[in-house]
């Protein structure tokens, strides 16, 4: 069963997935504009793709619109995420870089979520999750590929590998060619959720054939989707308001 975790007013892993907006404007005047247009539409949670940011070499100006977000979003969470370019981000990054900038965020204490790509310098991964959560901030452990879905039990063991980095959340994102490998995708995240973790999982298949893994995460045990108010940041993505009617449909068909 789910141990929820709380963060602000916002429950994790409990009732039906909670719906984050991605923000992926370069300068810091559109994402402040993003952020108060996916907080009108009612974002659950906020993402902020920093990988997109314009003054990336600039730790004065990210602590700075960090700072700045916090103050727009409030009780509304918000997750820092690099996407590196081997998992589907806008550029490449060297492991010393994506380990200085999610830490700089984490000691602001203004970001409430750090998002960490597991896989790659393992070590080095897991050291900067503690790291992370000796700073207060709560770690969802990622993995993405954007090229393929492997097989359920494959899916399955690299779901465990992310719960042994320490992560609070562990989350999975994968690219489906035909439906059963969406079906892979949410029989491993149910098998997961029921057999070897307490902790929130978030997992989506992409694109057209994944769609229906980003409405359906409360039937196979997935807490967080992610809905659009303007462009996308990946694949197969809805905007949020027909993504929260779907969801409260199907809700609604399961309670009766």
């Amino acid at each position: 069963m789910t141990n929820p975790i709380q963060i602000k007013n916002l429950l994790l892993g409990s009732g039906i997935p909670k719906i984050c907006v991605p923000l992926t404007a370069a300068s810091s005047k559109e994402l402040y504009t993003q952020a108060r247009e996916a907080a009108s539409a009612g974002a659950d949670l906020i993402e902020w793709r920093v990988d997109f940011f314009e003054a990336l070499d600039q730790p004065q100006k990210i602590v700075e619109t960090l700072d700045s977000l916090a103050d727009i979003l409030g009780q509304i969470p918000l997750l820092f995420t690099i996407r590196t370019k081997a998992e589907g981000g806008n550029r490449p990054f060297t492991t010393k870089d994506y380990v200085n900038l999610n830490l700089l965020a984490a000691n602001t204490g203004k970001t409430d979520l750090v998002d960490v790509e597991v896989f790659g310098c393992e070590e080095e991964k897991k050291a900067l999750i503690r790291s992370l959560k000796e700073a207060g901030a709560v770690v969802v452990g990622s993995s993405h590929d954007f090229e393929k879905t492997d097989d359920k039990d494959t899916l399955l063991k690299r779901f465990c590998a992310i719960e042994e980095s320490g992560a609070d959340i562990l989350k999975m994102a994968v690219m489906p060619h035909e439906f059963e490998d969406t079906a892979a995708l949410m029989q491993a995240t149910s098998i997961m959720a029921k057999e070897y973790t307490d902790k929130p999982l978030i997992s989506m298949a992409m694109g057209n054939v994944g769609a229906i893994s980003r409405i359906s995460g409360e039937n196979f045990g997935s807490c967080v989707t992610f809905g659009t108010v303007g462009e996308a940041s990946a694949p197969g993505q809805f905007p949020i308001r027909e993504l929260r009617m779907m969801m409260e449909a199907l809700h609604e068909k399961n309670r009766e």
